[in-house]
């Protein structure tokens, strides 16, 4: 357990600066048994491309298939069978192929020169990261605790260096395989600007891009209020457009007794249950008499909850804010504003916020973020400006005001968000740019196989069957990954 958490460790690390980045946050693992049945395996040249080698024993190809090999499995399919592998093994060579023509034009271009300066911020990032992964692995083993000596601590280190070492990395070989990932990473960028130095992208096209954002959250969300809250406002996914019928409201909430607000969630927490319970038995069938077993005598229950008890212990929590709410509405009559209520009165932490108070929190009738009792009295203000009565809900008394209607549809298209979708747009069209070019390169490069090579070559796999085709998602992850 201990050698496999080592190993996902490392992958983790080693992945972070990996310039095919398929996915962020992938974890390889790799198997005592994996490694030692790598060890005994001769390596093989498999290609050459414009006279430069590619062995199977390659670092870099060695990532790449074991990046692969998760994606596959990690969306459950059987990576040891013989058309997965297959698949596996020819997008791995093919994408280091490409990736070593990216090395080449990049010499070629002259974009493969690095100062001092820039080799030194590489080698500290590195190191950095070597330390990152030590920390990180004494923190999942429990290997220090607060308790632990110094001495305590370098001896844990120690171990877990030498932990490393028996997979054949140090500080050392690790620093190197950051330097060459993101050197990668660095030309890639460096190619990706060279081919597209003419390249702009006008107005009208991030309008266009806008528009189409637009549309797409007008037609998920539109008829849906309950998905628009719940990845728009819950998960905080940006939306670029905003149904109709949200009104802002701002509000004071008062606190009052914990003891009288919990009889009264009770209570109408126990009424609700008694309505559901009673609508369940008129929708069951009637038995007939005849039909009707004996049944023993109820256990005796609970007093039954009715809507008077519910009523009166609402009103109990009234009762005792009211003087407070009295002040209130006499400074309301005097003049003061309610923004300077909220201020004064308020113990929402969200009303303390200026931004927040100047939009008012967004209410809708089908709203699902906001207690029951909070999104009714919203929508029963009729206009702009009015001030409900205090209602009682689930964090205690409110003072709701209606501050605003919110605009329905498209959202405001800021200069800031301008400016990001410029830079969106700019970066597909120099990933574009770069794969196309790429492909040019592959025809036109000496590309010589080996028969240890022509095996790795993946035949026409649009002739496979459904039975005997890879991953659907592995295969598209692999396509894409071939394409640096």
């Amino acid at each position: 357990m201990m050698k496999r958490l080592l190993c996902i460790l490392l992958a983790m690390m080693l992945l972070t600066a990996a310039s095919f980045a398929l996915a962020e946050d992938a974890v390889v693992e790799t198997t005592a048994e994996d490694t030692a049945a790598a060890e005994t395996e001769e390596p093989v040249l498999l290609v050459t491309v414009n006279g430069e080698e590619i062995w199977s024993n390659s670092n870099y190809l060695q990532m790449i298939l074991s990046y692969y090999l998760d994606v596959a499995e990690s969306n459950g399919y059987d990576i040891t069978d013989q058309g997965m592998l297959d698949t596996i093994n020819w997008y791995s060579l093919l994408y280091t192929m490409r990736s070593t023509l990216l090395s080449q034009k990049a010499t070629e271009f002259g974009l493969d020169q690095f100062t001092d300066e820039e080799k030194a911020q590489i080698e500290a990032a590195g190191k950095e990261q070597w330390a990152n992964l030590i920390d990180y692995y004494l923190s999942s083993t429990g290997a220090i605790t607060e308790s632990s000596s110094e001495d305590d601590k370098a001896a844990a280190r120690a171990d877990a260096e030498a932990e490393l070492l028996q997979y054949g990395y140090s500080e050392e070989v690790l620093v190197s395989q950051y330097t060459e990932e993101t050197i990668e990473k660095l030309l890639t960028d460096r190619m990706e600007a060279y081919l597209t130095s003419d390249k702009t992208v006008s107005d009208d096209e991030v309008q266009a891009y806008f528009d189409d954002l637009v549309k797409d959250d007008q037609e998920a969300y539109k008829d849906d209020i309950g998905t628009y809250e719940f990845y728009s406002k819950y998960y905080g996914q940006p939306s670029y457009y905003t149904p109709e019928g949200y009104r802002g409201i701002t509000h004071i909430l008062l606190k009052v007794d914990d003891e009288l607000l919990n009889t009264w969630k009770d209570l109408s927490a126990r009424l609700e249950e008694q309505k559901s319970a009673e609508q369940a038995e008129t929708i069951e069938p009637a038995e007939t008499a005849a039909d009707a077993e004996p049944t023993a005598e109820p256990e005796p229950t609970e007093e039954p909850v009715t809507e008077e008890m519910v009523k009166a212990a609402e009103q109990a929590i009234l009762d005792s804010v009211s003087s407070t709410v009295d002040e209130i509405k006499a400074k309301l009559a005097s003049g003061t504003s309610f923004d300077d209520l909220i201020k004064e009165y308020g113990q929402d932490p969200g009303m303390k916020d200026d931004a927040t108070r100047a939009e008012g929190y967004a209410v809708h009738k089908d709203s699902i973020l906001w207690d029951p009792a909070f999104t009714e009295a919203a929508m029963a203000l009729e206009k702009i400006g009015d001030v409900g009565d205090p209602i009682v809900g689930q964090n205690g008394v409110h003072i709701l005001h209606y501050l605003r209607d919110i605009p329905g549809g498209a959202v405001e298209l800021t200069d800031e968000m301008k400016e990001e979708f410029r830079a969106t747009l700019l970066q597909e069209i120099r990933a574009e740019a770069l794969n196309s070019a790429l492909d040019q390169w592959m025809e036109e490069a000496n590309i010589v196989y080996t028969e240890a090579g022509e095996d790795w070559k993946l035949p026409d796999i649009t002739n496979v069957t459904s039975e005997e085709a890879p991953a659907e998602e592995a295969s598209e992850a692999t396509e894409e990954a071939a394409n640096p």
